[in-house]
């Protein structure tokens, strides 16, 4: 266990090592927590493209080459050794664990959410139909075998099509298998704290610590997104990496950094490669990117620019993952192009997966089992403000924006892609839509105002 446990700090630690280099290249600047756990989550997607990489170039797949392409990146994205490892020293220095006695409590609670489902992610093997007939047999056999491209494309699995599915779980449960963990997947529970840690640190910018862990452990307890954090699959990591996305494009659209966006375009490009259909969930993003663009008055030609960075990235991913791999590289066709609907001037199918999701997803016993009330408690406070304050502040109309993105994205991906079905596609694809929900209750006035008497009454006392 003790091997185990050091193993997993070493990779977390270069994990940490290769995001804190892109950021620092970038330029970005957070709060310390937010850093380190940004910085965390971007490893993790960087490592997931080099064995992707390396199999694009014909190397083998085995410890040495994996861990060699690993460091000289980690190295390479800190080539500013002297600036890197001076900013290291800061940000270590204004690390802070103080904690008040009411926090403490809902840290010890989250602590221990946390806990079991790391613990459930080490201990238990992956189960999934959808990984064992796919990501998890391929990655067991590449490590074998020294190749993505192996034995598993003998055998006939015609009846499903997850072994076209991108390699970004792939390549992490390779990396992690060549490690010593028998069954990888480890790097589940690192997205998972990393996020959670992201999420606390940000909602506390704006609401009291009270207010923030309330709301954390409401999302913590939606049942069907907290088992996927521990049972391997694309959705929950999509989420991760679709809600920094827009996160980091509300932050360029409020502190006009372009940087930003160029940070908010590789985490939708990595969202893109965890799952491909994504893509059309940036292009319906463009919007929010286009209204802010206006509304700062800038050029036709600075706003192509700014919109085609952050859907190029991403369709260049696409591209790479998607149609030159497995058109080129794998030795079973599958015609992607198949898988959309020859019919688009029939929107019966769209009004009726919109009226599915909603009826059977969302407002249903159903919906309850699977969610709990985060849902209802958006709702409530939605119109809460909308009732009393009569109006929202921009970077709550941002966060709905982005809201109403998934709420109708998800329909449009279900009529434009049938395989997209409403009981497993859908129903984890609305995982997407619980951070943004979370974002904008920490941007909801009513709570914002709340906190204030908090705060004020706290320091009067």
């Amino acid at each position: 266990m003790i091997s185990y446990i050091a193993t997993a700090l070493l990779l977390a630690a270069f994990h940490f090592l290769t995001g804190w280099g892109l950021l620092l290249l970038l330029n970005i600047k957070l709060q310390p927590w937010p850093m380190v756990a940004l910085s965390t989550l971007l490893g993790i997607a960087v490592f997931s493209l080099i064995p992707f990489i390396l199999q694009l170039l014909y190397i083998p797949l085995n410890s040495i080459n994996v861990f060699s392409a690993l460091a000289i990146t980690c190295l390479a994205l800190n080539v500013q050794f002297k600036r890197s490892f001076t900013n290291l020293e800061t940000l270590f220095s204004t690390l802070k664990c103080k904690f008040k006695l009411y926090e403490i409590c809902f840290i010890v609670l989250i602590a221990f959410i946390v806990f079991v489902s790391v613990w459930r992610c080490f201990y238990l093997p992956p189960t999934p139909r959808d990984l064992t007939s796919g990501s998890e047999v391929i990655a067991e056999y590449a490590v074998k075998e020294g190749s993505m491209i192996n034995s598993v494309f003998s055998v006939n699995l015609e009846t499903t099509n997850n072994q076209f599915k991108p390699p970004f779980i792939i390549s992490l449960q390779i990396i992690y298998k060549l490690a010593g963990f028998p069954f990888g997947q480890v790097w589940l529970s690192m997205v998972f704290i990393s996020f959670i840690i992201f999420l606390y640190n940000i909602l506390n910018e704006q609401l009291h610590k009270i207010i923030t862990g309330l709301l954390l452990l409401l999302f913590l307890a939606i049942p069907e997104m907290y088992g996927y954090t521990f049972m391997v699959l694309f959705d929950y990591s999509n989420a991760v990496f679709f809600f920094l996305s827009i996160f980091f494009l509300i932050t360029y659209t409020k502190e006009k950094i372009f940087n930003y966006l160029i940070l908010s375009a590789i985490l939708m490009a990595i969202a893109t490669y965890i799952r491909s259909e994504t893509l059309i969930l940036a292009f319906l993003t463009v919007p929010l990117l286009y209204i802010n663009q206006l509304k700062n008055k800038l050029p036709i030609k600075k706003i192509s620019v700014a919109i085609g960075l952050f859907v190029g990235l991403p369709i260049l991913i696409y591209v790479l993952s998607i149609y030159i791999y497995i058109n080129h590289y794998l030795p079973v066709n599958y015609d992607v192009s198949g898988q959309v609907n020859n019919h688009l001037f029939n929107l019966s199918p769209l009004l009726q997966r919109f009226l599915d999701m909603n009826q059977s997803l969302i407002f249903s016993e159903k919906g309850i089992t699977l969610y709990g009330y985060f849902i209802f408690i958006f709702l409530a406070m939605f119109v809460l403000e909308l009732a009393i304050k009569r109006s929202f502040n921009k970077a709550a109309m941002n966060w709905l924006y982005a809201v109403l993105v998934i709420y109708l994205g998800l329909p449009i991906l279900g009529y434009l892609l049938p395989l997209l079905d409403l009981d497993n596609s859908t129903k984890r694809g609305l995982f997407k839509i619980f951070p943004l929900m979370l974002l904008y209750l920490g941007n909801n006035q009513i709570l914002i105002n709340l906190s204030y008497k908090i705060t004020k009454w706290e320091k009067s006392n």
